[in-house]
This record gives structure tokens, C-alpha cells and sequence, in this order.
């Protein structure tokens, strides 16, 4: 599939070839000169001009009169061709975008060099070379586009089809993204080819840049080249500006109170409740130039940003709080930015340049409250910097090479203080017995403290060289890429802080569910010791080298074969022990062929492995096995509320013996069988329309297997205790790969885009998804033997969505958490360059709600056919026995339950999201400087759809049975005021 789409948010859609400056994000061009019989001419001397060059990029072509151009930054540019003998040859106006390749043929006619031909044609929108989909947004008109209120760079991946996206759920004003069944930090975030996230974290969402910082923006939606680092979703990488031979500045202010916000409580399925408003204070300043000219150029930007995030709430929400605390007042989160970048470029000689930039972001959070808080607990501090200096040299027409090293100290929050009291305090409406233990049946309200605070540090080093050779022969033309991307340095700690003395955690259920005023009895509390712990000390790495071969055995015809093989070893400082050691191979095959000896019309078809990405938030990282590190966990039930903790469980922290077995031998990074057919032709009028269907087999998640219970042999039988590991311990849980089921996933994509012509840019894009489970349960999953028909499910699948979610899927869990398995969306976006400066932009969004996830109810009591409730250890404490909860699949939207229900049964759709935003700038000129007014209205039509089902959404007997949350923001009014020179 290929699609580089170039538009205020997307216009253009092309067939992408490899780039020679892949990990860069540069552009080329390549093609044949010919005279006007056909025949080739090699020695043609082929030259390209651009402002955004220090000096001209010239080629030759080799004796088939084929020719490369490596290294062109995006912009717009001006090809000429000159020999001997014949007239000289010049192309204006074609668009280099960031990463892409494009094909510029060119032929010559007889006659002196003076006699020059100068062809203005259409740039091309559609490349042939690789199977690589890529979507290319110019920063210029990203930043015109009406696609958030706070105009973040991750804006580009808000109008890519394949991605669902919404609101983050801690009310922070950021987006989360969700592409192909893969998870938000799936995503693979660069600035020029630099690692731009934390290794806390590899979310967009907690990336900010300065809005001036984009340039291009590239997106790898699918046939990823082996070159690129391994991941499982989106491959994005931001090129920034670089300057010229002229000072150019910019200054924006974009400005929006609470105030402007409409209401939108009543236009969605729930009707009343708080708005999700905003405000936005956002300053952004650039300045780029010379140094010395055509030798030396920077470019700088600059934000600050002070935003508030209003915390959507519904109804029910607010009726609970005001129960349970009539003076309640509602409140807002927010947050102050601040962001920096940048970049030098030198032009070193002819065939060298040297580039080297700097991009630090600071954020104080001022509260991340969710629509049951009673109390809003203050607050966070994150950020770093990253660093990179890479070394670009055109050698030969035949050889170039590149080799960058980044550093980047972006970790997690930095305070250590909380400044909430007591215990964190859950209330809930009941708490049944499950597993022989009260457990809650929802969540009604929170308040108090927050369990703990973390200090966490994180630091990446990557260092990346690769080597591109041009070779004629061996039944065509080849284009080979080796290289080595080595992470050495993938470092990650924390520290955590328990709050409260150690005394985390109490939950309390209602006397009398009718009558919040009779008050609330506690049922459970949690304590930590000691009070400060070491939790995380992760010291990884990962290298791969990778391989490729572009072969060209006709003119029509391309074949991309590659391999990229990656050494990962994630170890844990703290016990000395590696989590995971593993040597990952990644094939990749492509195919094109041109349809038209034009290029215009171009079918294709690749298949990839693709591993995920070495990150720090995945599980395998985060400890979910249920080993406290450094403290012993304590857990304390009153089953009747009498006062008294009849049952506790305490959790001995993690042993060193313990973590030696906590992770199987053979763990590697889950993966991606990709598999992509599609079809690209570009039509007059600078339109093209690009149609592609992918198949994805997500295989091998990380998953917990119980290695200390002793399980029965087949369904409805009784638990055997524990005792197989260690006889004084319950459960203890290893990590492995989920080889007994993987996720299929098919997409079937369009987009139709164009380039501006009369004024008019836009594009359309369509997206189709279907997604199903394939395989049966985990070994140790309690499904397995209680209801083992109920596997099958084609609709939400959450417990295999982030890691670990499957261990135990009677859990009571599975609601839908992500956006990943939404089943259609529609993007548009356009810009109309009207008369007398005025532009007007638009976009708009259709995506489809999400499934809600398997239904669940409960039993009175668990089935005895599995043994008590409680497993009595040898050392006289105790444990739950997992196979006696009392949550079953029920196959049904309402009671009673199928009589054969499975977890694809039952589940309903939340509502459509569907949103329009507009823009209107009036520009002024005087004197070689601009100054532009705006407005931009968000959510025209004041929509109010939820965004996500809540947690216990998909349990019956729960009080939050289908409810849902995270409103759409409201309709918005925000002003813009801009100085360029």
C-alpha cells in the first residue's frame, strides 16, 4: 500500500518508493534521460535547486541514463538535465516530500545547451520503488488545520485511516491513538530520525513540540521498510526546518476561554452532566537564518502553553458525588508546556553535511482527575531533552551514508511529594463474595489520596549508521540499504512512594445502596512496607542490522526483498536477571508494477513481520505478575462489616530465586505478520485515488501463565492448591508469549486525495475494520475450566489488546479501554484559498463507537465442583483459589444469560463520534511581512458522544452497567493572531 498525502491535513496520495535517507526523513528523486527516440544518455549531468538546499545536489546518469538524487530535504524544486550536444532541460515546481522517492523522466533533444526547454508540469503523487504506505503532511499546512484546539503535532495522525483515536482517559487534553489492533504505545515516534519519546512511554501522547518544529511529517502505515526501527503500529517521523540564506521569524498567539465552550451535555446518548471545555494560552515564536550563507543555517521555535481540560461527567457521576459529598464542586484539570527546539545545519563540502539539533519539553501537570473524583490531588512534573548529530555524505552517484547518535533523558514525573491525605478510598455499592473474598461491584465515587507517587527516570542512547549502493547488473538494476540501529542504553527506573504511612488503599461499600446518608462500611484495605521502594530498574538494549535489496528486472517492474534482525536483552538491575533475551528476525518482501508506462496507475503487494518495539511501558517491563518488588503486600477483608479482617493475604516482596523463573527463557517481542495488496492511480488535476486491503496476525502478546498452582487436567473440576513452585505463596505468575492465540485483523482502506489546483486542496479517507480471536484460552486462564465454549469473539477484544489481559479473562474485566477495534471511520480535511488573502479550512471526522466487551455477571455463590473458596498454605496463610470467583460470560445484553454464551455475544456499540471544524484567516502583507487574523470554531455542530465505555460497563450486576465516558469536547471558539517577517 502506498499513500504520501500532502494537504492541509492530507492531499495526495502516492505509491511511496524507498528513501535513500530513510532514517533521516529525506527525500530523493531518480529517473531516466532519454533522447526523443527513446534511446538512454548516460553522462547526463542532472542537478536539483531549492531554497530549502545549501547548495545544489548534482548527479549523473550511469550508462542506462538512469540517475539518483539523495538527500533532498522537503520542498519544492527544480530539476535540470545538461549534455553536450543537446539542449538543456529544466523541471520546475516538483514537491519533494519527507521520506519519498519520486520518478521525474526527462528527455532531451538535439542542440546547443543554450537551447533550453523548461517544463512545468504536475509533481507527481504517485512513486513506485517500495511497498511502503506513507502519509506526508507539510508542517505549513498542518498547523492551518482546525484539528484540535491545541494544535499538537500528533494532529497528522488524527486524519490517517487505519488510526482510531481518542481523549485521553486521565482528562488531560492529549489524544491516545490505536492503529491496525495495536496499542498506543505501539507507536514509533522520531524527530529527524531520533527517538522523540519517553522510554516510559512511547505514546504520542506524551510527546509536545513547538508547533513551528514540523516541517514534514512522515507516517509508515504499512509495508515497512527494514531499515526503519521495529514496531508493530505507525513508524512517524517529524523533519524539522533548516533554515536559509534569509531570516524568516514567526510569531502566533491562539487564544480560548472556558467561556467560548458551548454545552453539548444534551447532544449526546446521556444527556446532562459536565462538558468537556477547554482554554488554551498558547504562545509560538520561530526564527531561522544564516550563519553563513550557503554554508551554515539555523533554525529555532519555541511554545508555551498554559491549557485547562474541563473533566467530562455524567449524570450518574455527579449524582454520586453530590451523594456522598453534598458540597462537592466540580473542577477542572490543566496544565502548563513549555517546549524548545533547535537545529544547525552545515554544508561541510560537496559531499558531506552535518546536521545537529536539540528539543526539550517541560509539563507541569496541575491535576489529573477522572469523573469520580471527589478530590483533585496536585500534582506532576515530567520531561527531558533529546540531542542528535547525524553526518550525511553523497560519495558516488552509486554510494551514499549516513550516521547519526541521539541521547534522550525524557523520563516520568520528578515530584515527590502527594497532596491528597489519608488513604486512597474507593466506594462501591456492594461487594460480594468472589474467590472467597468481598470484591466491589463498581466504583461509585474515589476520594482522598492517591496509593503512591513515583520518581522515574528514563534515558535512551541510539546510534544509527546505514550504507546505500547502486549496482547495474545481475538481471536489472539494484539499490542496496545495510545498516546497523543499535540502542545500547534503554534505561528506565522508579522509584515509588507509598503514601499515607504504607496504609494505601481502603474500600468501603454502602450500608444501604438506597440511602447514601446511612453511610459506609469498609470491606478491604491495602498496605505497603516498607514505605519506599525501588520498583523498576530496567537496563536494556537493542540491536538490530538490517538488509534490503530494491531490484528493478524491468522498467515496470520492482522487487523489494529485506531482512532486519534485532538483539534485545531486557535486564532487571534489581535481582540481576534478564527478562528477556532474544534474537528477532524480520523478513520483509515487496512487489510493483506499473500499470502505465506513466506511473500514474500501480498495483502492488508486500508481506513484513514486524516486531514491537523494545519499550518500557510494555509488561514484560512493568511487573503485572503480582510480586511486590521491594515491599510486602497486605491485603485485609471483613466480609460482613463487622470490623473485624477475619481474611488477610499477605504477598512476600519479590526474591531474587523468584524473579529468576518470573519470565520463560524463550520471551521475545510480540509481532505482526503483515500482508497488504493495493492499487494507486493518479488521474488529471493533480487527483489520485489509492484503494489497499491489509490482513494482520498479531501473534505472540505478552501474556501471565500461574507456574505455583496446581490446575486440573479438563473443565469442571476442582483446583489441586499451590505448592509447584513454592508451598508458601500463592499464585506466581510468568511471563511468556501468547502462542495459543493470536488477533486477526483486516482493513480494507481508501483515500482520495488532491493537490492543489484551483485553489483547492482535500482528500477523503475510508476505513473498513474487522477483527476476531483465533486459538483457545491460556493454560491457566480460569475460562479454561468454567466455561470453555466461550472463547470465540469477533468484537472487542481488550484482554488482548495491552499485555497481560488475559490471564485471568473472568475477571470481570474486558470492557472496551482503547479505541483499536472500531469497525469504520471517514476523515476529510480541505482547504479553499479564497480571494483578497482570505483561506478557509475544514475537517471532519465520522468514526464508529466502540463495542462494549464481553458481558459478564455474577453468581450468588462460586460452584463447589471447584474446591473451596480459599487454598490454606503450608505455612498456615491463605490464598484465593482462582477458580472460584463467580463471574461468568453471559452472551447477553440483559438477563437472563445465553444458555451457551460467548464472549462475542451480547456486546452492544457505544455511539458514533462525528465532528466538524472550521477555520477562517484573513492575511495582510506590507513590506515583506505578514500579519494573519483568524478564527476557528471546533465542533461546529456541538456533538456529545462518549468516547469510551467505563470501567464495569460490560458487568450486569455492576451499578455502572453500560455507562460510558469521555464526552467529545464541546463546540469551541478559539482566536489566532499571527506575525511572520
Amino acid at each position: 500500500m502506498g499513500r504520501t498525502i500532502v494537504t492541509l491535513v492530507v492531499a495526495g496520495s502516492l505509491w511511496a518508493s524507498t528513501p535513500a535517507s530513510a532514517q533521516s526523513g529525506a527525500g530523493g528523486l531518480n529517473g531516466f534521460v532519454r533522447d526523443e527516440q527513446g534511446g538512454v544518455l548516460p553522462g547526463v549531468t542532472v542537478t536539483a535547486k531549492s531554497d530549502t538546499l545549501l547548495t545544489p545536489v548534482v548527479g549523473v546518469t550511469d550508462s542506462s541514463g538512469y540517475y539518483r538524487l539523495n538527500n533532498l530535504p522537503p520542498g519544492t524544486f527544480a530539476v535540470s538535465a545538461e549534455l553536450p550536444g543537446f539542449g538543456s532541460f529544466l523541471r520546475e515546481g516538483i514537491l519533494v516530500r519527507a521520506g519519498v522517492t519520486f520518478t521525474i523522466d526527462m528527455v532531451l533533444k538535439v542542440g546547443g545547451l543554450e537551447e533550453s526547454i523548461t517544463v512545468s508540469g504536475e509533481s507527481p503523487m504517485i512513486a513506485t520503488g517500495t511497498p511502503t504506505s506513507t502519509l506526508t503532511i507539510a508542517g505549513d499546512l498542518l498547523r492551518a488545520a482546525p484539528v484540535t484546539s491545541r494544535r499538537l503535532f500528533s494532529d497528522v495522525l488524527d486524519m490517517a485511516p487505519g488510526v482510531n483515536s481518542r481523549n485521553t482517559d486521565g482528562a488531560g487534553g492529549s489524544r491516545a491513538y490505536y492503529f491496525h489492533g495495536t496499542t498506543l504505545f505501539a507507536t514509533v515516534l522520531m524527530l529527524e530520525g531520533a527517538p522523540v519519546g519517553t522510554y516510559n512511554d512511547a505514546g504520542a501522547h506524551n510527546v509536545a513540540m513547538a508547533g513551528d518544529t514540523v516541517a514534514d511529517a512522515e507516517v509508515k502505515l504499512g509495508g515497512v521498510d527494514a531499515a526503519s526501527p521495529s514496531g508493530t503500529s505507525v513508524v512517524m517521523n517529524v523533519v524539522a526546518p533548516r533554515g536559509g540564506n534569509q531570516f524568516k521569524g514567526s510569531v502566533l498567539y491562539a487564544g480560548e476561554k472556558l467561556a467560548w465552550n458551548s454545552d453539548n451535555t444534551q447532544n449526546g446518548a446521556v444527556k446532562g452532566g459536565t462538558p468537556t471545555n477547554q482554554s488554551v494560552n498558547q504562545w509560538d515564536a520561530s526564527l531561522g537564518g544564516p550563519i553563513v550563507k550557503d554554508k551554515l543555517w539555523f533554525f529555532s521555535a519555541y511554545r508555551r502553553a498554559d491549557l485547562g481540560i474541563g473533566v467530562s461527567r455524567n449524570p450518574n457521576d455527579l449524582a454520586f458525588l453530590y451523594a456522598f459529598r453534598p458540597s462537592f464542586q466540580p473542577f477542572n484539570n490543566g496544565s502548563i508546556g513549555k517546549q524548545v527546539f533547535g537545529k544547525v545545519t552545515a554544508q561541510l563540502s560537496q559531499k558531506h553535511e552535518l546536521t545537529g539539533f536539540y528539543q526539550d519539553e517541560r509539563r507541569l501537570s496541575k491535576g489529573s482527575a477522572r469523573e469520580r473524583d471527589l478530590d483533585q490531588i496536585c500534582c506532576s512534573n515530567s520531561g527531558g531533552g533529546v540531542t542528535q548529530g547525524r553526518l550525511q555524505s553523497v560519495w558516488t552517484n552509486r554510494l551514499t551514508t549516513q550516521v547519526s547518535a541521539a541521547y534522550n533523558n525524557k523520563g516520568g514525573n520528578s515530584l515527590s511529594e502527594s497532596r491528597g491525605t489519608g488513604p486512597h478510598v474507593d466506594i462501591h455499592q456492594s461487594a460480594p463474595l468472589s474467590r472467597g473474598i468481598p470484591t466491589g461491584n463498581g466504583i461509585l465515587v474515589s476520594q482522598g489520596n492517591v496509593e503512591s507517587v513515583t520518581i522515574s527516570p528514563a534515558e535512551m542512547l541510539v546510534i544509527r549508521g546505514d550504507l546505500t549502493y547502486f549496482r547495474e547488473g545481475w538481471g536489472g538494476s539494484h539499490e542496496f540499504k545495510t545498516g546497523v540501529w543499535a540502542a545500547p542504553w534503554l534505561n528506565r527506573d522508579q522509584t515509588t512512594i507509598y503514601s499515607n504511612g504504607g496504609f494505601v488503599l481502603e474500600e468501603r461499600r454502602q450500608i444501604d445502596p438506597n440511602n447514601p446518608a446511612a453511610g459506609t462500611v469498609a470491606f478491604h484495605q491495602r498496605f505497603r512496607s516498607p514505605t519506599e521502594a525501588l520498583t523498576l530498574s530496567t537496563r536494556d538494549r537493542d540491536v538490530a542490522l538490517y538488509i534490503q535489496d530494491s531490484w528493478k528486472p524491468k522498467p515496470r517492474i520492482t522487487t523489494n526483498l529485506g531482512l532486519r534482525v534485532d538483539f534485545v536483552r531486557r535486564h532487571d538491575q534489581i535481582f540481576n536477571v534478564d527478562r528477556e533475551k532474544a534474537t528477532q528476525a524480520a523478513p520483509r518482501a515487496g512487489l510493483s508494477y506499473l500499470v502505465t508506462a506513466d506511473a500514474s496507475t500501480v498495483l502492488r503487494a508486500s508481506y513484513g513481520r514486524l516486531y514491537e518495539q523494545t519499550n518500557g511501558r510494555d509488561y514484560i517491563t512493568t511487573f503485572a505478575s503480582g510480586l511486590p518488588r521491594g515491599s510486602t503486600l497486605t491485603e485485609k477483608y471483613d466480609a460482613n462489616g463487622d470490623g473485624i479482617y477475619e481474611t488477610t493475604i499477605t504477598t512476600p516482596a519479590a526474591t531474587a530465586e523468584l524473579s529468576g523463573i518470573e519470565f520463560n527463557k524463550n520471551l521475545h517481542n510480540p509481532f505482526a505478520d503483515e500482508f497488504i495488496v493495493g492499487f494507486g492511480k493518479q488521474f488529471p488535476g493533480r487527483l489520485s485515488l489509492d484503494i489497499a486491503g491489509t490482513r494482520r496476525y498479531l501473534r505472540d502478546g505478552y501474556t501471565l501463565v500461574d507456574i505455583n498452582g496446581i490446575y486440573p487436567s479438563g473443565p469442571n473440576q476442582p483446583f489441586g492448591g499451590f505448592g509447584l513452585v513454592d508451598r508458601n505463596r500463592g499464585q506466581i505468575l510468568q511471563e511468556n508469549n501468547r502462542s495459543w492465540a493470536s488477533i486477526v485483523m483486516t482493513n480494507v482502506e481508501a483515500v482520495l486525495a488532491k493537490n492543489m489546483s484551483h485553489n483547492i486542496q482535500g482528500s477523503v479517507s475510508l476505513t473498513r475494520q474487522w477483527q476476531h480471536v483465533s486459538g483457545t484460552w491460556g493454560p491457566t486462564d480460569p475460562a479454561r475450566f468454567i466455561q470453555p465454549d466461550a472463547f470465540p469473539n469477533n468484537r472487542e477484544l481488550a484482554p488482548y489488546l495491552f499485555g497481560n489481559g488475559d490471564t485471568n479473562t473472568l475477571s470481570g474485566g474486558g470492557r472496551e479501554s482503547g479505541v483499536a477495534y472500531r469497525p469504520y471511520s471517514v476523515r476529510v480535511a480541505a482547504q479553499y484559498l479564497a480571494p483578497f488573502g482570505i483561506r478557509v479550512g475544514a475537517s471532519y471526522v465520522l468514526q464508529a463507537g466502540g463495542w462494549l466487551g464481553n458481558v459478564v455477571t455474577q453468581l450468588s455463590a462460586p460452584n463447589p465442583v471447584f474446591g473451596p473458596a480459599t487454598v490454606t498454605l503450608a505455612d498456615g496463610t491463605t490464598q484465593s483459589n482462582p477458580l472460584a470467583t463467580t463471574i461468568r460470560f453471559c452472551g447477553s445484553a440483559t438477563l437472563p444469560c445465553a444458555a451457551n454464551p460467548t464472549r462475542g455475544e451480547g456486546q452492544t456499540r457505544n455511539e458514533d463520534e462525528r465532528y466538524l471544524q472550521l477555520q477562517l484567516t484573513k492575511e495582510i502583507s506590507f513590506g515583506g511581512q505578514r500579519v494573519e487574523a483568524g478564527m476557528s470554531v471546533f465542533n461546529l455542530f456541538n456533538s456529545g458522544a462518549q468516547e469510551q465505555w467505563n470501567v464495569g460497563a460490560n458487568q450486569i450486576y455492576s451499578p455502572n452497567y453500560l455507562a460510558r465516558f469521555n464526552r467529545t469536547g464541546p463546540r469551541q471558539l478559539q482566536v489566532n493572531f499571527k506575525y511572520r517577517f
